[in-house]
């Protein structure tokens, strides 16, 4: 009697060729996605970042002004920010007084196009 030799494998079938190529492109589709959100989040922290900085200095610009009737006049809505390209900076002072306080809420709030919300820093400062 006669037995069949067995044929010795040699290379990779076409099936395991394609499980192979779907798995690695599903991961380079992930890592893809990864990257794009990474760098979104980089970008929107960039941005959010200008603006607590511009919300920030304004708010100390207000603060340091020494004489506290002439305050009033930092009141402004700045549309054209040197360094800052297309953000906007509107500073608000609201007095509130009565016979036990006298005191100025300042608030400054920072937008940009590209941010979902706004920037807004509040602080009060009391006559002396």
């Amino acid at each position: 009697m006669h037995t069949p030799a067995r044929s010795t494998r040699r290379g990779i079938s076409l099936l395991e060729v394609m499980v192979a190529l779907v798995i690695l492109g599903t991961s380079l589709l992930g890592m893809g996605e990864y990257g794009r959100r990474f760098a979104r989040g980089n970008a929107n922290a960039s941005l959010l970042n200008n603006a607590l900085d511009l919300a920030s200095a304004r708010v100390e610009r207000v603060k340091s002004e020494r004489n506290y009737t002439s305050m009033d006049t930092l009141i402004a809505t700045e549309t054209a920010i040197a360094g800052y390209p297309k953000y906007q900076r509107v500073t608000a002072i609201v007095r509130t007084k009565n016979s036990q306080y006298d005191y100025k809420t300042v608030t400054v709030t920072v937008t940009h196009p590209a941010m979902a919300n706004p920037v807004k820093k509040t602080t009060a400062i009391a006559l002396f």
